[in-house]
This record gives C-alpha cells, sequence and structure tokens, in this order.
C-alpha cells in the first residue's frame, strides 16, 4: 500500500469516527478518529510538497471542525442525547397544578416565627409570614402567594 493510499485510508477513517461519535458517545472513537487525522496530517506533509502539506492540514481541520459542528447540532436532538441531558422548558402546566391559591383562608396551627405550620382549607401546610412578621397560634391567616414550594400568608385583621 503506497503513502497516499494511507493519506486517503487515515483521513476518511478519522473523519468517519469522528463523526460515528454522534451516534455512539463515549469518546474512544473521537480519539482513535483524532490519531487518524493526526496520522493523514503527518503522512501528507511527507507525501506532498511543504505547501500541499499545509492546504491538507488546512483541509483535516476545515473537515475536523465541520465534523465538530454536525456533532453539536444533532447529538443534543438524538435519542441519546436526549437521554443524556435535562429537559429545560417549563410549561405553564407545570406551574399552575399547585392546589395553593391566593386569597385562601386557614388558621395558624403553631407561632409562625415567621415560619410554621397552618391548616388552610382543611389541608395542613409548611408556611411563612408575610414581611417575617410573628403570627400567634390560632389566629386567622390568609394565603398571599406561592413561589414555588413557598406558601406565604398574612394575618386577618380581626372584625370588630
Amino acid at each position: 500500500m503506497s503513502f497516499m493510499s494511507w493519506y486517503f485510508t487515515l483521513l476518511i477513517c478519522g473523519l468517519f469516527l469522528i463523526g460515528s461519535e454522534i451516534f455512539l458517545p463515549g469518546g474512544i472513537l473521537g480519539v482513535i478518529g483524532a490519531a487518524s487525522l493526526i496520522g493523514a496530517a503527518v503522512i501528507g506533509f511527507n507525501i506532498f510538497s511543504p505547501v500541499l502539506g499545509w492546504l491538507s492540514l488546512l483541509l483535516i481541520l476545515i473537515l475536523t471542525g465541520l465534523a465538530v459542528f454536525i456533532w453539536m447540532k444533532y447529538f443534543p436532538k438524538s435519542p441519546v442525547g436526549k437521554a443524556l441531558s435535562l429537559a429545560q422548558n417549563i410549561s405553564a402546566k407545570d406551574q399552575d397544578n399547585s392546589p395553593w391559591k391566593p386569597g385562601m383562608k386557614g388558621i395558624a396551627l403553631s407561632d409562625l416565627r415567621p415560619s410554621g405550620k397552618a391548616l388552610i382549607e382543611n389541608r395542613r401546610a409548611d408556611v411563612i409570614a408575610e414581611n417575617g412578621t410573628w403570627i400567634e397560634r390560632n389566629a386567622a391567616v390568609e394565603l398571599t402567594k406561592v413561589e414555588g414550594n413557598r406558601i406565604h400568608v398574612r394575618m386577618l385583621k380581626e372584625e370588630s
């Protein structure tokens, strides 16, 4: 086998192995592919003139960059890429499923200093008093806002 056929074999195999990382991630194929491309570049400098050797190296770098670009563009959308990454979209449905709504009323089951337990519409909840105020046990409270898993309440004014 001549050096020219080795050059093309290493070049094609290297690009194929780096491209196959899209479907078989793990790094081993990429390392072997990179070694093949380095071997093709070394052979290119030995069989071509210095100018063509540099052009060969430039071509290898461009093709490798293109393979990496394609890998980064399509790998996250592949079944393996989806399995390895977290979903970043939170739908409105996920945010609206809370049973706690502002305006609900209940009583403090413990002193809220500023957090504690409350019974809101016959359901126990860990709550936080609004603005860090202290609310005494058995005081009437109203839910003011829900932030994630934090339920904020305020003491209701007693009516005369």
